[in-house]
């Protein structure tokens, strides 16, 4: 049978090369802050560990209480990076386990005795593994079968820790040699620390494998679809949708090119970003936004009828309008210009909706710009631009845009629902 000094420096060896590898992936993409967490957690497991394994090489103080401190201190890195993961702050009571050690020890009698030391460790640990299989039920990364599956883990671990706690107070062992269940509670926590590794292994590579694909499909600059990005939201909305049409909408910023030689491209990016910002606040539910190009962007909408697809757009090119962007030279206004085409949901094509919204937008364009069309059918209809007069302001002189886009889009709604 293997000694406890030999089990402890595989243990150590297994804990140490894990915290190595994480911190290396963390170097590598330091905005992965779970990396980091993981790797300290497994550090400071194999330090503690390592610390008492060196029990009667080192001094008593350093192998007892540093060791122990150092190896429940994991839990709350362990905790951390939970929390990283799922994007939450990390909670103070994941530094519980060791304070329960630090506490308990406060007692003369239990920092004096091997026995009551042994049991107020596994006290602590058990209290890392039910709040770290509470942590990860809780969680909303990775699949819930997983998830599952680490919190069983580590809820066996606790049950572990907690038996043996009590198994320790009732025999009373005086050493590690006198201490036989001991081995065989190490042997669980060691199948139970392997296995939550290889769950958390496959988790972490899910994650990546998701976030590789969504670099793949998110246009780098706005943090919008790209054109793949948009073909395959479109197909999913398509396949989902619950209202009988669809509606898609190409965006084309007007005088762009000047924008550019004029203040330069950092400023033409900051307008690009700030309109992709002002779109996803405005999108519907069930839709999704793109930039498909340059200066130009589109939406596909779940509507029920035209007008529907006619109000986003015109709620995006009024907003846009009103809006001002600083630069450090000038302050910059931009408008859009805004083609739509729309289809029966039963037969609707990515290809034949691009083409008509494109052909709306060239109507749009050669019609003064800044304004909306729409193509339905074999007919392209322009929606009024903004009015000034009494009819589009409230009672108090301001103007309620939603009512006045709505009444613009109310003067071709015959012709769009025909």
């Amino acid at each position: 049978m293997i000694d406890v000094k030999t089990g402890f420096l595989l243990w150590v060896i297994q804990a140490g090369t894990l915290a190595i590898l994480l911190i290396a992936i963390w170097l590598h993409g330091r905005e992965q802050r779970h990396f980091l967490w993981f790797g300290i957690g497994f550090a400071a497991h194999a330090t503690g560990l390592g610390l008492v394994g060196g029990r009667g090489d080192i001094p008593d103080f350093v192998s007892i209480h540093v060791a122990n401190v150092t190896s429940l201190l994991a839990f709350g890195c362990w905790a951390g990076a939970i929390s990283a993961l799922d994007r939450r702050q990390p909670p103070l009571l994941a530094w519980l386990p060791p304070l329960v050690w630090i506490g308990c020890n406060l007692v003369p009698e239990v920092r004096d005795t091997f026995y009551l030391r042994v049991a107020t460790h596994n006290l602590g640990a058990t209290v890392g593994f039910m709040f770290l299989a509470f942590l990860i039920m809780r969680a909303s990364f990775s699949s819930p079968r997983y998830r599952q599956m680490l919190a069983v883990v580590w809820s066996i671990q606790a049950l572990s820790s907690i038996s043996f706690c009590v198994f320790v107070l009732f025999d009373k062992p005086r050493n590690f040699q006198a201490d036989i269940i001991g081995l065989w509670m190490g042997t669980v926590a060691l199948i139970g620390f392997i296995t939550a590794i290889i769950i958390l292994a496959k988790m972490l590579m899910d994650r990546s494998e998701e976030r590789l694909q969504a670099l793949v499909r998110t246009d780098p600059l706005t943090g919008v679809l790209n054109r793949r990005g948009f073909t395959e939201a479109y197909q999913r909305l398509q396949d989902a949708a619950p209202l009988p049409g669809i509606g898609l909408l190409i965006f084309d910023l007007d005088h762009f090119k000047q924008v550019n030689d004029d203040h330069g491209h950092q400023v033409g990016d900051m307008v690009l970003q700030e309109f992709s910002n002002l779109c996803r606040s405005l999108l519907p539910q069930r839709a999704a936004f793109a930039r498909t190009g340059g200066e130009e962007f589109a939406a596909v909408l779940a509507i029920s009828e035209p007008r529907d697809a006619a109000l986003f757009a015109e709620t995006v090119r009024l907003a846009l309008a009103e809006r001002v962007i600083s630069t450090q030279a000038q302050d910059l206004r931009i408008t859009t210009s805004v083609g739509i085409a729309v289809s029966p949901l039963s037969r609707a094509a990515l290809d034949q909706l691009m083409t008509d919204a494109d052909a709306a937008l060239y109507a749009s364009k050669e019609r003064g710009r800044n304004r909306t069309s729409v193509k339905s059918g074999s007919r392209i209809m322009t929606v009024p631009p903004t009015g000034s007069g009494k009819a589009d302001r409230d009672v108090d002189g301001r103007v309620d845009r939603q009512v006045a886009i709505l009444k613009r889009i109310a003067a071709v709604a015959t012709s769009l629902d025909d």
